[in-house]
């Protein structure tokens, strides 16, 4: 028999076993994280869906109510008779809770002399016809350019503000907070909101904010009190928080890097937030203080025609806003723009107006 070789064999390698479960250990795990993440999704929706239906349950069975907000300063800039405009708001359209300024550049035009002339006859007019007035004090106020300093106050010495505002509160407080028309105060206006106004930042902070609701507190107990914000900034989760809380709600607006343009979210969200809000802080009620119900362009308004006006403000739009504050189940909204649609009436645009004129308040 022939010698036949032996052939000798390499030694063959085994299969990674490890290396082979590698992919399917990583499909597990990426199985495992999307079902904890459909469990974290599904619980946060069903606690927002149970949120929303307490705060609907709540407030279902409250009417409505309608209040509008109204400026001097905002008047005149359309050359208006802004006395004359505001009379009408309350006999023409038949408003009966109003959200006026105090301005602080009126109201004390020297160190510790005070005027208040034109804020006296405006809660005088309303209390003659039964209506009920916010009255908004403090540093950062309605329209732009919100922060009516005084002339003779360093704006830029936080201390100096603060203690002079303080002082100021307190006075306005003493003298209207048993006024037969007063209904609330709004004490300052989206105060936290810095991006909008222009304010010294450096004076409003929580901490400034907290002192004033403390002076406010301290001479009156007993008249509700509303902070505001943004609808498109911030959470109000640590306070300070009142009895009231508002958010302000403009849906198609004007900036210089985007032009004009339509906020996304509808009024379900805002639903959301109030919800949330509410449950946080069960003694604080959401409100809309300032529901958009003027145009928003590239100019105040008073600079703008009609036509560029409609892009931000057609009477379509107007109502479609009032629809979308609705749709949040927030009971209580004051709108935004009197001053414009008694400008749009002098010059033959009565829609606005009239349709206002239409809504039960």
């Amino acid at each position: 028999m022939p010698n036949t070789p032996i052939t000798r064999h390499k030694h063959q390698p085994q299969p990674d076993l490890a290396t082979e479960r590698a992919p399917s250990k990583r499909r597990a795990s990426w199985r495992t994280r999307l079902t904890q993440l459909g469990i974290i999704v599904a619980a946060l929706l069903t606690v927002s869906a149970i949120l929303m239906a307490g705060f609907f349950l709540r407030h279902r069975n409250q009417p409505e109510v309608i209040g509008v907000s109204f400026s001097p300063y905002q008047a005149e800039r359309y050359g208006m008779d802004w006395r004359a405009a505001y009379v009408a708001v309350l006999d023409e359209l038949q408003f009966k809770h109003l959200r006026l300024p105090a301005y602080w550049d009126q109201i004390e035009p020297q160190p510790d002399q005070y005027n208040f002339a034109e804020v006296d006859w405006m809660l005088d007019e309303a209390a003659k016809r039964n209506a009920k007035v916010k009255l908004v004090i403090g540093q950062k106020l309605i329209r732009v350019p919100e922060c009516y300093y005084p002339s003779w106050l360093d704006r830029n010495n936080a201390d100096l503000v603060a203690e002079r505002a303080n002082k100021m509160l307190a006075v306005v407080v003493e003298r209207y907070k048993d006024h037969p028309a007063l209904e609330a105060w709004q004490l300052e206006n989206e105060f936290l909101l810095h991006s909008f106004g222009e304010c010294p930042t450096q004076n409003l902070t929580t901490q400034a904010l907290r002192r004033e609701l403390a002076t406010v507190r301290l001479i009156d107990q007993t008249t509700p009190i509303m902070l505001t914000q943004s609808n498109q900034w911030g959470w109000p989760i640590i306070g300070p928080m009142t009895e009231y809380y508002g958010f302000s709600m403009y849906r198609t607006v004007w900036n210089g890097t985007f032009g004009y343009y339509v906020y996304p979210q509808r009024g379900i969200y805002n639903w959301w937030k109030a919800a949330i809000v509410e449950y946080l802080h069960p003694r604080t009620a959401v409100t809309i203080h300032e529901l958009q119900a003027e145009a928003w362009g590239p100019r105040g308004n008073e600079h703008i025609s009609h036509e560029e006006a409609q892009k931000s403000m057609s009477l379509t739009k107007l109502q479609d806003n009032i629809l979308y504050a609705r749709e949040t189940n927030i009971k209580r909204f004051d709108l935004w723009g009197a001053e414009w649609w008694y400008a749009m009436k002098l010059q033959g645009h009565t829609e606005y107006w009239n349709y206002i004129s239409s809504l039960e308040k």
